[in-house]
C-alpha cells in the first residue's frame, strides 16, 4: 500500500483549499529552471474542487500560460469536438467536465525535426510528477481520460498507443483508483488518425467515453 494510500483522507471542503493551495504552488514552480532543463518556467494549473474526471495531457502548449481557458488552440477544437461526440455538450463542456491536467506543466520547447512540441525527458517528468500526484489526490477521479501515449502509459495504460485506444483500463496513482480512457493526442501531428484502424479506434473509445458520462454523471 502506498504511503498516499495510508494518510486519512482530508474532507470535501479542505481538498478545496488544498487544492486551490496546490494549483498557487504549481503555477510558482521553477523547478526545471533551476535544474537546467527550460530557460523559462510558465507552469499551468486548470480546474476546480468537485469535478469527478479528469484529462490528462503531454504539456501545454507554448502560450498555454497565457489563455483563459484550457486547450484554446487548433488542438483545442479537435478535442472539443471529440467531446461533443461523447455527449459532452456546450462551449464550456471540457472545463466544466473534466480537471485539466498533465504530465509535466510548462511548455518544453519545440522538437528537433520543427513539427510539433518537444516530448518532456524522463527527467523533467520525475521533476514534475508529485504535481499530477498531488491533483489525483485531491480530486479523487473516478475517471481518467488520457491524451497520447505519454499521458497513458503514466497513468497505469502501458503499451503502445495502437493497443490502448478503444479501451477501458484500471489504473491507480497517488492512492487512487480509476478508470482510464485512452484516446490520441489531438495534435495535427499526430499521425494516429491517418489510418482507418486509428479512425475505428478512436470512435470506440469515444463510444466508452459515453458511456461512462451516462453511468457516471461526469
Amino acid at each position: 500500500m502506498t504511503e498516499a494510500a495510508t494518510r486519512p483522507r482530508p474532507s470535501r471542503s479542505k481538498r478545496a483549499v488544498a487544492l486551490r493551495e496546490l494549483g498557487h504552488e504549481i503555477t510558482a514552480c521553477r523547478r526545471c529552471v533551476v535544474a537546467g532543463f527550460l530557460p523559462e518556467a510558465n507552469p499551468v494549473a486548470w480546474g476546480w474542487d468537485g469535478q469527478r474526471a479528469m484529462l490528462v495531457g503531454q504539456a501545454p502548449a507554448a502560450r498555454g500560460h497565457l489563455a483563459e481557458i484550457p486547450w484554446s488552440g487548433p488542438g483545442g477544437v479537435k478535442l472539443r469536438g471529440w467531446l461533443l461526440e461523447a455527449g459532452f455538450v456546450g462551449d464550456d463542456a471540457l472545463e466544466r467536465s473534466f480537471y485539466v491536467s498533465a504530465v509535466t506543466r510548462c511548455f518544453p520547447g519545440p522538437s528537433a525535426s520543427g513539427k510539433g512540441d518537444r516530448a518532456p525527458s524522463p527527467a523533467e517528468i520525475a521533476i514534475c510528477a508529485d504535481h499530477l500526484d498531488g491533483e489525483i489526490e485531491l480530486v479523487r477521479p473516478e475517471l481518467i481520460v488520457t491524451l497520447g501515449k505519454l499521458a497513458a502509459n503514466k497513468l497505469g495504460a502501458r503499451g503502445p498507443l495502437g493497443e490502448l485506444v478503444g479501451r477501458r483500463l484500471g489504473g491507480e496513482r497517488a492512492g487512487v483508483r480509476f478508470r482510464v480512457i485512452p484516446l490520441p493526442h489531438p495534435s495535427g501531428v499526430s499521425h494516429f488518425l491517418n489510418s482507418e484502424v486509428g479512425r475505428t479506434q478512436l470512435a470506440a473509445g469515444l463510444r466508452l467515453l459515453a458511456e461512462e458520462r451516462r453511468s457516471r454523471g461526469v
